[in-house]
């Protein structure tokens, strides 16, 4: 949730401040479910359903059409006591062409973030209390995180529809490629001892409201 917070006081801040050479807005990003097997390290034991990302991003145009700016992203998909949660943040730039109605929009995404596999575990436990915490830590209810850290490149197309000269819908599709130098981790501590490639790669689309310009 304080991701989420920060992600929209920046495209919020961006926005307002490119009034009239760029802008920013609310977008959600959806991953579909082969795809999402993709990112799964369990997709020989259990699969996810699709992953819906909500975030934004904000941008600046330069002279020439070019831009720069930055988005992010983040969401969770659940099957049973398991759950995937996904977050991205990027530095973003590109090129616009501006069609009057229509602006099409190529470029490019530099980042990271994070992907976790959780499990809920011996929920029959019910010590909920930070004595059962530090004194009987074996009645507690826990969650156990395979979690990895990434970095991505992120090629993507979109197409703005410019209903107002303030206001827009935009459509993309991307593809995304993550590379994890430390691959995955028990609670983002302990090194796996199975041999899972430390990379994966997937597409995505995405449609949203952009202001600004």
């Amino acid at each position: 949730m304080k991701k989420m917070i920060l992600i929209f006081t920046l495209v919020f801040s961006v926005s307002i401040f490119s009034i009239n050479f760029g802008g920013g807005g609310y977008i959600l990003n959806y991953i579909p479910k082969d795809q999402v097997k993709q990112i799964n390290p369990l997709k020989d034991y259990l699969s996810f359903d699709e992953l819906i990302l909500q975030g934004g991003g904000g941008f600046g145009i330069i002279p020439g059409g070019s831009y720069f700016g930055g988005e992010g992203y983040s969401g969770e998909t659940t099957n049973g006591n398991y759950k995937l949660y996904v977050s991205q943040g990027y530095f973003t730039f590109g090129k616009q062409i501006n069609l009057n109605i229509i602006n099409i929009d190529v470029g490019i995404g530099l980042g990271g973030g994070e992907t976790i596999v959780s499990k809920k575990v011996d929920e029959s436990r019910n010590g909920k209390s930070i004595d059962d915490i530090v004194n009987n830590i074996d009645s507690v209810p826990y969650v156990v995180q395979l979690k990895r850290e990434e970095v991505s490149i992120s090629p993507r197309a979109k197409i703005y529809l410019n209903l107002m000269e303030f206001l827009s819908v935009v459509i993309e599709g991307k593809f995304t490629y993550n590379y994890s130098p430390e691959n995955w981790k028990i609670e983002g501590e302990y090194q796996i001892t199975d041999n899972v490639p430390n990379y994966n790669y997937y597409y995505s689309f995405g449609a949203g409201i952009i202001w600004g310009f």
